[in-house]
């Protein structure tokens, strides 16, 4: 745990760069270039589509808080500005996420790029912006998990968002007050993980889609259509987030009943997956058309 990462001093004033704060703007202003760049490569127009990015980040970072009011409600009606305030604490990753998409399906549209081929491109900056991100909650200890025996639990100091946790549900006890602080599962890790893993499974099945717009539909057996890299991962990520609700600890300042987000996770799950399977069902639709036109 190291949440502060750098203190300068200057003319008797303290300056601290800050963990959290610093990967999540390095996640912020990375993960739109790396999109960009990627579909660049993959024969979209660069500069479009690093603006369709940049708008739907904007437009998620709105979602997150909005759905954010909803998650911890409470949080901000002990203090209304909390809703409109900057920092950078109180957003939902899946309510930003959420609006993020719907915001890039429809600028996809209105500048007639294609959708599911900007979507695949977006695999890359998804994970590079969750890696940077989660590295910046584990660095503050935020985020964390349930006590755990496992050898590879993390124990955080005295003071830490962890320590907090474990002393106000009573896990440490008494105790708490001196320093003691159960080892917990470094949920953080488990989702850069995730993430990691099946961002490079989508860009293994990239590899079996069109390498153009402009290529012809598919033809071969082993090719995929556009928008199946992006379902998968999404489908992959989104039951990662599943089994890591269920080894993170609940923070005291969620209001949403304990079943929200297993409902919400696994009513995503389900729409992702008939999704990919309406997705590649689309290649058969595509070679039976190529098949008759052919004879």
């Amino acid at each position: 745990m190291k949440p502060v990462l750098l203190q300068l001093t200057l003319g008797g004033n303290t300056f601290s760069l800050l963990a959290y704060s610093t990967f999540y703007t390095l996640a912020w202003v990375t993960a739109p270039l790396v999109g960009a760049y990627i579909a660049h490569r993959r024969g979209l127009p660069g500069r479009r589509v690093l603006a369709v990015y940049g708008i739907a980040l904007l437009s998620g970072i709105v979602g997150a808080r909005v759905f954010d009011l909803f998650i911890a409600g409470n949080f901000y009606a002990e203090d209304p500005g909390r809703i409109w305030g900057l920092t950078f604490q109180g957003f939902s990753l899946y309510g930003g996420l959420s609006i993020a998409a719907l915001t890039g399906i429809a600028l996809t549209h209105l500048w007639k790029l294609p959708t599911w081929r900007v979507a695949d491109s977006a695999i890359p900056a998804l994970v590079v912006g969750q890696v940077l991100m989660r590295t910046g909650c584990f660095l503050r200890g935020c985020c964390s998990g349930l006590p755990t025996d496992l050898p590879w639990g993390v124990t955080f100091p005295m003071g830490s968002p962890a320590w907090t946790l474990q002393l106000l549900d009573g896990t440490t006890g008494i105790f708490g007050f001196m320093g003691e602080v159960r080892p917990v599962h470094p949920t953080q890790l488990y989702e850069m993980a995730g993430a990691v893993l099946f961002g490079l499974l989508a860009l293994w099945l990239m590899r079996r889609t069109p390498v153009a717009p402009t290529d012809p539909p598919p033809r071969r057996s082993r090719t995929l259509p556009d928008g199946v890299p992006f379902l998968a991962y999404a489908l992959g990520f989104t039951l990662v987030r599943l089994g890591n609700h269920f080894l993170r600890a609940r923070q005291a300042v969620i209001t949403a009943p304990e079943w929200f987000y297993p409902a919400f996770y696994v009513g995503l799950a389900v729409a992702l997956a008939m999704l990919l399977v309406w997705r590649v069902r689309q290649k058969r639709t595509i070679a039976g058309a190529q098949k008759i036109s052919r004879g």
